[in-house]
């Protein structure tokens, strides 16, 4: 690990140590030094629970970050909302891994991969952020920061995900009671099984491999929305399940 890799490492560790926000430290020139500073904080904090992984559309290249130990919380979810520099809700698919698939340099094909999901689940992932400043910051260093991940909240399972037809997926968030989002799709990816596949692929080439017991979610449908301390979300996907944190 080369010194600036090795320097903010330990930056982005103590952030999470002292709850203090920080700076990035530097520019980051490529997406190797990205993956090479996820790799150090997660190999210091234990073996990830998963993967965050996002397109924007769906032919984008996908975006994937771990979810380090312990970020899979199930639903109910309770957090110290004052304790957290922002309280950010995305309402997701997201997916059980129950077969292992050891690193490798070939390529996962499609039907390998989706050989080790089990059933989907209705996700809720809280998003926080150790950077100061964060929208200002370059969008390679957030994604260095784990895109913002400080929590995937495990919801309700959907078993029978292979015939669901996505674009019309019924999708609701409502906060203190309050309903702030009630529409149809909303996934940039459209199909989440696209980035899914990709992020299996991903993580056996080039981040370790596969594990039983991770998770992989797959993209906001509500778009990123920020709450107060004291407040209540409840995500669903109508017809399908449900999954609730409060702050």
């Amino acid at each position: 690990m080369s010194q600036d890799i090795s320097h903010a490492v330990r930056t982005l560790l103590e952030a999470r140590r002292s709850g203090r926000q920080v700076l990035p430290p530097f520019a980051l020139k490529d997406r190797i030094a990205v993956y090479a500073i996820q790799d150090g904080v997660a190999a210091a904090t234990g073996p990830v629970s998963g993967w965050k992984v996002g397109a924007r559309t769906p032919t984008a290249e996908p975006n994937p970050a771990p979810l380090l130990a312990g970020a899979l919380v199930p639903s109910p979810a309770h957090f110290d909302g004052k304790a957290m520099h922002m309280i950010g809700v995305e309402v997701e698919i997201s997916f059980h891994i129950v077969r292992d698939i050891a690193a490798r340099p070939s390529a996962v094909e499609r039907e390998e991969a989706l050989a080790a999901v089990g059933d989907a689940f209705v996700g809720m992932e809280i998003v926080d952020t150790r950077l100061a400043d964060f929208k200002n910051a370059d969008p390679e260093w957030l994604l260095a920061d784990n895109q913002m991940n400080h929590a995937l909240v495990v919801g309700d399972p959907i078993g029978n995900w292979t015939s669901l037809d996505w674009p019309k997926l019924q999708v609701r968030l409502v906060v203190d009671g309050q309903t702030v989002v009630d529409r149809q799709g909303g996934l940039g990816a459209v199909d989440p099984v696209r980035p899914l596949v990709w992020m299996i692929d991903h993580a056996v080439r080039h981040r370790g491999g596969l594990r039983a017991g991770q998770a992989i979610t797959t993209g906001s449908w509500t778009g990123l929305l920020y709450f107060p301390p004291g407040s209540h979300a409840r995500g669903e996907f109508v017809g399908l399940g449900t999954v609730e944190a409060s702050f």
